[in-house]
């Protein structure tokens, strides 16, 4: 798979944001339980009302960004801004002056991020049109998005340091890869702008309930996005507590993990542009099914099988990255061409909102639970949080991905398809 100039220019400010997403998605939760001494449910708690703030700011943002409000340039700026100084307040202190710490700057680092991803994405939209190419976009971001991720983990390898130690790093690598690539993306991609800023927030949400295609690879998307996060919040507690790792056996998981995600982005590309979306999508969800499964027998130690699981994957998660942003853009040609309404902004807020709605019902379902169970991090894990957690990690995200490919199986929308719609459109 080879690399435009263009998209290299456009994807570039992906790798800034994503370094800091594995220590806020994986360990954030850990590291204020395990060392700032908050409790678990007290932890999911503020996380829980911070993503459900945030899941109500991307429509919001969607509607500024299709809007003309701001320039989408403009909007990702501030966003940039937002992230960066709230991630250093996350980070790079030693102690919390007050409980709800991690509430306002985790809310803040959200919103932050929202007004960065949604103008962002939808210039990618405007960017290309093809069927094909829209995957190669998506798949060059989110080559840029897992090299960041894969960056995040080979610090603390090679450095071998702590987590507040790895958070020091992580942050200023961020600020300074952000402010190169939120350059680039400013002042040398163009910004093809389709956007109507006559539409009414009221009229476009009552033609997305009435889009059923777009509804049903909503409803996909939600359950695949849970599936991951399960086992993406209990990563840590699973390693530690079942099977008895440290923080060196979690680097070295991941490293695997996100590698062999690198290799599956140009493969499930290659695979889509083969056969179709759907049906390459489809195989990564039911082979990571399959292969997950086996995480329930694994035994204190083995962590040499469970690389292996994460490795195959790791490989999967690549087309859960590529193949469905490049279907939501599909799906915004059809609603444009339905409807006669531009709301790239909107449609990709649902996305986003789909993923934080996602992680902040698995966040307060977990430690809600944990909590009920009597876990505590200074305290010796019982069977009952131990079982809880290898059913939530492992039993729970099988049964989704097969309910995911079941439905995904179902939906239909081809090249052919697209390129009707995009004649009509024009």
């Amino acid at each position: 798979m080879k690399f435009s100039l263009r998209d290299i220019l456009y994807a570039s400010p992906a790798f800034a944001f994503a370094i800091p997403t594995f220590p806020v998605m994986i360990f954030l939760p850990a590291l204020y339980a395990e060392d700032f001494g908050l409790t678990v449910g007290k932890v999911g708690f503020f996380l829980f009302i911070a993503k459900i703030i945030d899941i109500f700011t991307d429509p919001l943002v969607g509607w500024i960004n299709d809007k003309k409000i701001l320039s989408r340039k403009i909007l990702l700026l501030i966003g940039s801004f937002i992230s960066g100084v709230s991630l250093y307040k996350l980070f790079l202190i030693r102690e919390i002056p007050y409980e709800e710490y991690l509430l306002v700057w985790i809310g803040l680092l959200y919103l932050g991020w929202t007004m960065f991803q949604i103008p962002y994405l939808s210039i990618g939209y405007d960017l290309e049109k093809s069927y094909y190419y829209r995957t190669k976009l998506s798949a060059t971001r989110e080559t840029f998005v897992l090299i960041g991720l894969f960056s995040s983990l080979c610090i603390p390898m090679i450095l071998q340091i702590d987590n507040l130690g790895l958070a020091e790093y992580l942050v200023k690598i961020s600020m300074i890869s952000g402010f190169v690539g939120v350059f680039f993306l400013c002042f040398f991609v163009e910004e093809k702008d389709t956007r109507n800023p006559t539409i009414i927030l009221k009229t476009s949400f009552a033609n997305l309930s009435s889009n059923i295609k777009l509804i049903k690879i909503l409803i996909i998307w939600f359950i695949n996005s849970l599936a991951n996060v399960f086992p993406m919040i209990l990563f840590a507690f699973y390693i530690t507590y079942v099977l008895g790792g440290d923080d060196y056996d979690r680097q070295k998981t991941l490293f695997f993990y996100f590698l062999f995600a690198i290799i599956g982005v140009p493969f499930w590309t290659h695979l889509s542009k083969k056969t179709d979306k759907t049906i390459a999508w489809s195989i990564s969800l039911i082979l990571s099914a399959f292969i997950f499964i086996f995480v329930i027998f694994l035994n204190p130690g083995d962590f040499f099988i469970f690389i292996i699981i994460s490795c195959i994957t790791g490989l999967c998660l690549g087309a859960d990255l590529v193949i469905p942003p490049s279907i939501q853009a599909d799906m915004t040609d059809l609603h444009k061409q339905k409807y006669n309404e531009e709301i790239s902004g909107i449609l990709f807020s649902l996305i986003t909102g789909i993923n934080k709605l996602s992680f902040a019902l698995g966040s307060f379902f977990v430690f809600g639970i944990l909590e009920l169970l009597g876990f505590s991090t200074d305290l010796t894990v019982g069977k009952n949080s131990q079982n809880f957690i290898i059913f939530c990690y492992a039993i729970v995200p099988v049964i989704l991905k097969v309910i995911a490919f079941t439905m995904l199986r179902k939906f239909k929308f081809s090249e052919k398809e697209l390129i009707e719609i995009q004649n009509k459109i024009n």
